[in-house]
């Protein structure tokens, strides 16, 4: 069920005002970036709950994740396999921002090294 394995650009969820999960994203297990140097772009989903559809992903992400303006995103659940983080064009490696519920980024203690 869903999609499965690399993805070959950036991951982008943008202004979907229903969009209450990422299920059935579970079978990606990675993503490449768009030509800012995004890999994985959450923005303006009012009513995003949860991302733990997205713990297929392991390893490196090329470039940079960028949350903003997921008002009921409470946790980072789904990306503890990812281990490192690119960078966008700015030198961004992980943008959070205005995720006014967001309690937890337990879920990137898979991280090692640098950000």
């Amino acid at each position: 069920r869903g999609l499965r394995g690399k993805l070959p650009g950036c991951v982008i969820f943008q202004d979907n005002p229903k969009l209450a999960s990422l299920d059935g994203l579970e079978g990606v297990t990675e993503v490449g970036m768009n030509r800012d140097g995004a890999s994985l772009w959450l923005r303006n989903n009012t009513e995003l709950l949860s991302i733990a559809g997205l713990r297929g992903l392991r390893g490196k992400l090329p470039g940079c994740v960028i949350f903003q303006d997921n008002p009921k995103l409470a946790s980072l659940d789904g990306l503890e396999g990812v281990t490192e983080v690119g960078m966008n064009r700015d030198g961004a490696s992980l943008w959070l921002r205005n995720n006014t519920e967001l309690l937890s980024i337990a879920g990137l203690r898979g991280l090692r090294g640098k950000l």
